[in-house]
């Protein structure tokens, strides 16, 4: 018997521009519309019990977002309900069962971007952004935040640091236009894959839902 679903999902057209709040508050409304009989919290004020994966820079496009939810309604049915409940940028592509939440928000460490450039990056010991906080420049050497580099289909992939600790992508994507002379809109970032930190083996969050 299983008592979590965890919704795989895509972010991407105009869905993109959404923010992660305006999503929490969209997604309630869907599974009430969608009929995806979700479990409430107890006590004084009580909501549905919904858990999303890191949230996603605004503008990034995204086939690797996940959703759990309190529920122990069969996968198949809600992988349907919900699907004839939203627009083609939130589409689910799977629902997997868990026996207890996965806590991925928490989990998750890294994940893969494409980016819209067929050039590679040459990342050594530095490599510097620069971005404002709090009205001051800040820069900062994200090196050990970039954990890997590939081609997909001849464009750039990178795994950046994600969850508690996060490099977002828009941030790294202003340092590769002035690196390789490019022009590249944030709407052109796509993320792939999320991964689990598992006793020092990254593992990709479809398989890390399925263990739980």
């Amino acid at each position: 018997m299983y008592d979590m679903l965890v919704i795989k999902y895509q972010k991407k057209d105009s869905v993109c521009f959404i923010s992660h709040i305006d999503l929490l508050r969209h997604m309630e409304r869907i599974m009430r519309r969608a009929h995806i009989e979700v479990k409430f919290s107890q006590g004084f004020n009580p909501h549905p019990l919904m858990f999303f994966s890191p949230p996603l820079s605004l503008g990034v496009a995204s086939s690797a977002e996940y959703l759990s939810i309190d529920s122990n309604m069969n996968p198949n049915d809600v992988l349907e309900k919900y699907n004839a409940s939203v627009p083609e940028g939130l589409k689910a592509s799977k629902v997997f069962a868990c026996s207890k939440n996965p806590n991925l928000q928490a989990k998750v460490t890294c994940a893969d971007y494409v980016f819209p450039t067929d050039k590679a990056v040459e990342i050594g010991d530095e490599f510097f952004i620069e971005y404002s906080k709090k009205g001051e420049t800040v820069k900062e050497n994200v090196a050990d935040k970039i954990y890997a580099q590939y081609k997909k289909d001849g464009k750039l992939v990178l795994r950046l640091a994600s969850g508690m600790v996060n490099l977002r992508p828009d941030r790294v994507l202003e340092k590769l236009n002035l690196m390789l002379g490019e022009n590249m809109s944030v709407t052109g970032i796509e993320k792939i894959a999320q991964y689990v930190d598992v006793n020092g083996t990254l593992v990709n969050a479809d398989d890390f839902v399925q263990t739980v």
